[in-house]
């Protein structure tokens, strides 16, 4: 995955100690695009570094303690996994901002072949999850024969499919990378499908006009980040 240099120099900002993931919708131009990801980070921990002290000879120390081996190195590297996370997460150009854009990007006309087919499905409530095989179903109140050709259309989509599935990775990935906001939560394989609907995610990420001025594009991030939050804070558990 490439991230802009931009994104990567903006990652040093984002590590803060709040405990709510937040993203403010009235973003009115990229130069806001700092205070926004301080918004956005709150959760995520930093541990304020003391200063060390001279060292008194220069052989280097490891202390083991209960068999567990911590040194210096190991910090500096969960740190940096903290900030890697916290970019791929939470950021424009980050692996689930850029696999959730890819199915945005086919989703309308996704939605309009389906309306083709079956006009009345437009206004009926369904939705869409990733089975742990890898394959998009469909959930919802409708019927057999429905969700039949709303999967059959989606499912022979191999890029829908294949951005679908890399939501999927990415998140779980950086969750694991990552502490508290979205890490703080409990998901996993075997519960994905039952906490993310991804039909409910496209349809909140289109961006305000504002966004959408300052930012050239329909899909917002923030938009994204919002709905990703509130699935996780009413169908998963905490730690």
């Amino acid at each position: 995955m490439e991230i802009n240099s931009n994104n990567t120099n903006l990652a040093s900002q984002f590590i803060s100690t709040s405990s709510e993931v937040k993203a403010n919708k009235s973003v009115n131009s990229k130069e806001q695009l700092n205070s926004e990801m301080e918004r956005l980070t709150k959760d995520t921990y930093h541990k304020d570094q003391p200063k060390e002290p001279e060292a008194t000879y220069d052989k280097p120390m490891i202390i083991a303690t209960n068999y567990v081996l911590t040194s210096r190195a190991a910090e500096e590297k969960a740190l940096t996994n903290i900030r890697f996370a916290t970019v791929n997460l939470y950021l424009p150009g980050g692996d689930v901002s850029n696999s959730v854009e890819k199915m945005f990007t086919q989703y309308d006309n996704i939605m309009a072949e389906i309306a083709a087919e079956q006009p009345s499905l437009a206004n009926k409530d369904w939705g869409l999850s990733i089975s742990q095989s890898g394959e998009l179903e469909v959930t919802g109140s409708i019927s057999d024969k429905e969700k039949s050709l709303i999967s059959e259309i989606l499912n022979n989509n191999g890029d829908f499919v294949a951005a679908a599935n890399k939501f999927k990775s990415s998140f779980l990935e950086h969750i694991d990378l990552g502490v508290r906001g979205w890490s703080s939560y409990n998901v996993n394989e075997d519960n994905f499908s039952k906490i993310f609907d991804l039909k409910e995610i496209l349809d909140n990420s289109q961006g305000k006009e504002s966004f959408t001025q300052a930012w050239n594009k329909d899909f917002s991030w923030l938009e994204l980040n919002d709905s990703i939050s509130a699935q996780l804070r009413r169908n998963a558990t905490k730690f």
